[in-house]
């Protein structure tokens, strides 16, 4: 799922945003509702497939029935992050 999520990046004076869209179909071949916690999951998954270091805050989900996307918006913190290990993508679902 994850080399199919649609990334957008937003730097502003208030910092690092980013918007991830997934189809609804795959999102709902994995995951059985939609909620923060679960897009969280999502995020934090998705920086370590792309091994970004950022930390993710104020997630949030919203589905789009119109368009049957999923997206995931979250703020992204890169100050005084140590660097971090991730595991390989081949363990991220």
């Amino acid at each position: 799922m994850y080399g199919s999520i649609l990334e957008r990046r937003i730097v502003d004076y208030d910092g690092h945003s980013m918007v991830l869209e997934i189809a609804d179909s795959e999102y709902n071949t994995i995951y059985d509702g939609y909620s923060d916690d679960i897009a969280m999951e999502i995020v934090n998954n998705y920086l370590q497939y792309r091994s970004d270091d950022g930390r993710p805050s104020n997630v949030r989900i919203q589905h789009d029935d119109v368009n049957n996307i999923v997206r995931i918006y979250a703020d992204i913190d890169y100050l005084d992050n140590d660097h971090t290990t991730y595991r390989g993508h081949w363990e991220l679902r």
